[in-house]
């Protein structure tokens, strides 16, 4: 695979949400991620050329819980011949929440030339795009991040100190369903990570379901997704965090409130309720 050209080559800048029409205008300036939660769908049909991500096994620790280390993510990208000058566009196959979460994986750890393919594989299929399930053969590159952008990301013991009962411009998303957000059914799932959890959620935090901000694997219109934000208290002065149960479908909220409605100031908890859900002596509220 021919690697992106480098930045002095390539448009200067490029929207984070993409489009089919603009990636068949830049596919030879850019390189293409299929993220999935493992690699079938990969296999099983791609787009021509673009490399195979798993969300489980390449983006999460595999000896802790919690995002893939700086140096394990460096070994990932030189692995796959990426460079940090390359501009990576992330798509998946069906659900938008794994690109949207390898977009913040390599925001967290400064990659700066990134888009997502709104509608991932479906859109391009339905503009006639061919798939291919042949594998890549690539060249493997140096990669070097500059380190973690601590903007985007906050842990659990900051987000106790900081945000948890907070006054605004504090303002806590919680993107699981309406159910899950009132304590009233738990993720039908059985992760071992989510085991032990009470039900409820953050105190003060507003309910925003995941897939309000979508109209079908789409991205809906930018004056709809202000509207659901600030229909929930988010001014511009918010200081704004997400969650979820673990980081999946929060990273579409994020996407939604830092790169399609332009928030300055909103940062991920990706422990989501199976960290904070298992915590001993913290508040929790019930609807």
């Amino acid at each position: 695979m021919t690697s992106a050209r480098t930045s002095e080559e390539a448009p200067a800048s490029a929207p984070a949400l993409v489009d089919v029409r603009w990636l068949r205008a830049h596919r030879s300036d850019v390189v293409v991620a299929q993220v999935d939660d493992d690699a079938a769908a990969y296999h099983s049909g791609h787009l021509p050329g673009s490399l195979p991500l798993s969300t489980w096994d390449d983006l999460h620790e595999r000896v802790r819980r919690g995002p893939v280390s700086q140096r394990n993510f460096e070994r990932l990208m030189s692995g796959l011949g990426v460079s940090a000058d390359d501009h990576v566009v992330v798509c998946s196959s069906s659900d938008p929440s794994h690109a949207a979460f390898a977009f913040w994986v390599m925001r967290l750890y400064g990659h700066r030339r990134l888009s997502l393919l709104d509608g991932g594989l479906p859109a391009w299929v339905a503009a006639g795009g061919e798939l291919d399930d042949s594998g890549v053969v690539v060249a493997t590159a140096d990669y070097r991040s500059p380190g973690r952008d601590e903007s985007v990301i906050v842990g659990r013991d900051e987000l106790l100190s900081r945000y948890v009962g907070a006054p605004d411009p504090v303002l806590i998303f919680d993107c699981r369903t309406e159910g899950e957000f009132e304590g009233l059914v738990q993720h039908q799932l059985d992760v071992a990570a989510e085991r032990h959890r009470v039900p409820g959620h953050i105190p003060g935090s507003r309910n925003l379901p995941s897939h309000l901000v979508l109209d079908g694997h789409r991205f809906a219109p930018r004056e709809r997704l202000l509207r659901l934000f600030s229909d929930r208290g988010l001014t511009p002065r918010s200081d704004a965090v997400v969650y979820c149960r673990v980081a999946d479908r929060s990273s579409m909220l994020w996407f939604t409130l830092a790169e399609i409605v332009g928030h300055p100031r909103v940062r991920h908890y990706v422990g989501g309720w199976a960290e904070y859900g298992s915590l001993i002596d913290v508040p929790v509220e019930l609807d």
